[in-house]
């Protein structure tokens, strides 16, 4: 089976359907487990203890084996931004903000990874397990880098104080029945069925009635405390604590007169002018009023290209073309850099390439080259057919920015698309020696031995890319079939069969979600199964 379908086994759900159910069970697993919370529990200005009674409901391994199911629907969702650059920026700056919290919370162990849906509401949630997702409208709506950072640290926060488990604690049970309920939405989710909408509002009513009371005053106290770790987050990260203070109270007076329309991010984020008046006062607390004045925060370079990137992505052609000529025209005396950049990318979708690299050769060395605008140029020579050239120009970014994973995998495709897939094996392999993390990079050796011929090479590929995204079922799947085609040497075969155990093992002594059994011993003798029956588990729990 050809790589491309392949790819299409993890079952591709409708956007707005899958993001509103993820979203709105995540956010009913928060609330309805604070609403539960003791009264005793250290909230405000007193950081609360982490200690073993957050993990009497769900572990933190269970918390990051939830996140990775629900991930592996939204990895498969046509809105996922797979794009090298933006993958690369949120996560740049996802980690600038995480390597500043240590210190600032009682939690600093946690795996964080960061990722974009093409969406143009203002929205961004939080998953369990640390995985933390912006709507593209959101990055949009944002004027600085400071206020997408103070966004960014207040879900952070979120994750770090382990909201769910600290509300779920106190529960005695009825906590095992939301997040049953979470696993229910998330198998209704990946159904397909026409049924499928409905039965995921089903478990998430089920599990939303033992809570309904309160949970929005419990809610806001977590809110208020995700504030406070994600101002002080921010600013020792070198951002402005202002910028969450005003991104929060723009969005706010926005939707004053929009009731009942209100942004995703306000009905699971409760905004109030109190909450408000909370975060200014403590950046009052920060920050003197000559800090204030002086506070000038250098933004990167790559904020305001990500948002044009992510501008272009969301819009037609024509209208994109459209919006940066007119932004380009409102500015008299200099060009912004990224507005030309922007358009330029949207000409180049509307296939007038002539005029998109015209643009973007206005830009290319001032101030200074950059890897994004070098990859456009590579982009643009390829839709022209001019391989050769791109290569060029990719060999010559990669020697000039040896640390931008867009360029050294846009080389390689070139390379692959050129017909030279021996050389493009060659440097994807000799790249995988110091990179063994990164998903694209197996996918791309999987097309190359798919080209090649080398069954068990291809599917030994594939298998890794799965398993970085979070499918360990699919990647032993992969990893028997490979097996199957007994077209490799002994070594080969060997050490695929060693990785094979490797994978059941670890799925065998995987973290159990909430209520789930392990397979007995009688069944495993019988055959290898890595299967989960979500449902089974949480009807258990919800009848």
């Amino acid at each position: 089976m050809p790589i491309q379908q392949q790819q299409r086994c993890l079952l591709v759900t409708p956007v707005k359907r899958l993001v509103a159910n993820v979203t709105l069970a995540l956010f009913i697993v928060t609330t309805a487990a604070a609403s539960l919370a003791p009264a005793g529990l250290a909230r405000a200005d007193g950081l609360p203890d982490l200690g073993d009674a957050s993990d009497a409901v769900v572990t933190e391994p269970q918390e990051r084996a939830i996140g990775k199911r629900i991930m592996l629907d939204v990895r498969g969702d046509r809105a996922f931004v797979d794009d090298p650059e933006i993958v690369e920026y949120i996560s740049y700056l996802g980690n600038r903000l995480v390597a500043a919290s240590r210190g600032a919370t009682n939690d600093n162990r946690r795996e964080f990874e960061f990722f974009v849906l093409n969406d143009d509401t203002i929205n961004a949630f939080a998953l369990l397990g640390g995985f933390v997702g912006f709507h593209s409208g959101l990055i949009l709506a944002s004027r600085t880098e400071s206020e997408l950072a103070g966004v960014m640290g207040h879900e952070i926060s979120h994750v770090l104080q382990r909201h769910s488990a600290r509300g779920a604690m106190g529960q005695r049970g009825g906590g095992l029945m939301q997040l049953a309920a979470l696993a229910a939405a998330i198998l209704a989710a990946r159904s397909g069925s026409s049924s499928a909408g409905q039965a995921t509002e089903a478990a998430i009513l089920g599990g939303q009635a033992l809570a309904i009371q309160n949970q929005l005053d419990y809610s806001r106290d977590f809110e208020r405390e995700a504030d406070r770790i994600g101002i002080q987050v921010m600013m020792r990260a070198g951002f402005d604590p202002q910028g969450m203070v005003g991104f929060f109270d723009r969005l706010l007076k926005a939707n004053r007169h929009n009731e009942g329309k209100a942004p995703g991010y306000l009905r699971t984020h409760p905004l109030t002018t109190e909450r408000i008046a909370d975060m200014q006062n403590r950046v009052d607390q920060l920050l003197n009023e000559s800090d204030k004045r002086l506070r000038a925060i250098a933004e990167s370079a790559e904020y305001k290209l990500a948002q044009a990137r992510l501008r272009v992505m969301s819009m037609s052609a024509t209208d994109a073309i459209s919006f940066f000529r007119g932004a380009i025209d409102e500015k008299t005396v200099l060009r912004n850099r990224a507005d030309v950049y922007g358009l330029s990318m949207a000409m180049a979708k509307g296939r007038d390439f002539a005029g998109a690299e015209r643009e973007l050769n206005k830009i290319r060395l001032s101030p200074a080259a950059h890897p994004w605008i070098e990859r456009q140029l590579a982009e643009i020579q390829l839709g022209q057919g001019k391989t050769e050239a791109a290569i060029r120009t990719y060999q010559e970014g990669v020697r000039r920015f040896p640390d931008s994973r867009a360029l050294a995998l846009g080389l390689l495709e070139a390379h692959f698309l050129a017909g030279q897939t021996d050389t493009a094996l060659q440097l994807a392999n000799e790249r995988l020696k110091s990179i063994q993390d990164d998903a694209k990079l197996y996918e791309i050796v999987g097309k190359c031995y798919e080209r090649l011929g080398k069954k068990l090479a291809q599917h030994r590929a594939i298998a890794e890319s799965y398993y970085r995204r979070g499918n360990l079922v699919g990647a032993i799947e992969q990893l028997e079939i490979a097996l199957k085609a007994k077209d490799g040497d002994f070594y080969e075969s060997s050490s695929t069969e060693s990785r094979l155990r490797e994978l059941k093992t670890e799925f065998k002594n995987r973290p159990l979600m909430p209520g789930e059994k392990r397979d007995r011993p009688e069944r495993e003798e019988r055959g290898f199964s890595p299967t989960l029956n979500i449902r089974a588990i949480s009807s258990a729990h919800l009848n």
